[in-house]
């Protein structure tokens, strides 16, 4: 007997549907700044394990040389209330659970910001938060910010 090795979609429809991965944590975050976000993103039952982090970003002008944003996944700790280090905000940077980038080109010009990447780790079966750091050498537009998350995982009898 042989397998097909298929995705098998979570969160929704095919294709895995998008759900909200910051709230208003990542408005008018400084270059140089960490935000973790308030929503808590639960897979004690789905047990997903693969995934993408999609972005738009309100106006803004990358101008750092490596403009970038940089994201954590942060699991629930074993004391049941603390995520990751417990870095929820500043300038100190949570020391684990980088997931990967998105880098843009620099600009003198102001624009609206779009980018998807796929998770570079396996999902924990847990309860989890990401965490943004913003390395793009301008603060973040005070609103019109989202970043999303879709989970998936592999299906061998498919």
């Amino acid at each position: 007997m042989s397998n097909t090795l298929i995705w098998d979609v979570a969160l929704g429809t095919t294709p895995a549907t998008w759900q909200a991965a910051f709230g208003t944590e990542i408005d008018s975050l400084a270059s140089g700044s960490y935000a973790l976000s308030s929503i808590i993103i639960d897979n004690t039952t789905g047990l997903l394990t693969d995934g993408w982090i999609s972005m738009a970003l309100g106006s803004v002008a990358p101008s750092a040389a490596t403009a970038n944003l940089e994201f954590f996944l942060q699991q629930l700790n074993q004391d049941g209330s603390t995520y990751g280090d417990g870095i929820a905000s500043g300038t100190v940077l949570p020391v684990s659970g980088y997931i990967g980038s998105i880098s843009w080109p620099t600009s003198s010009t102001a624009a609206a910001q779009t980018g998807t990447f796929k998770i570079g780790i396996e999902i924990p079966p847990n309860n989890f938060k990401l965490g943004v750091v913003n390395n793009l050498g301008s603060a973040l537009a005070a609103s019109g910010n989202t970043i999303a998350i879709a989970l998936n995982k592999l299906n061998l009898n498919g």
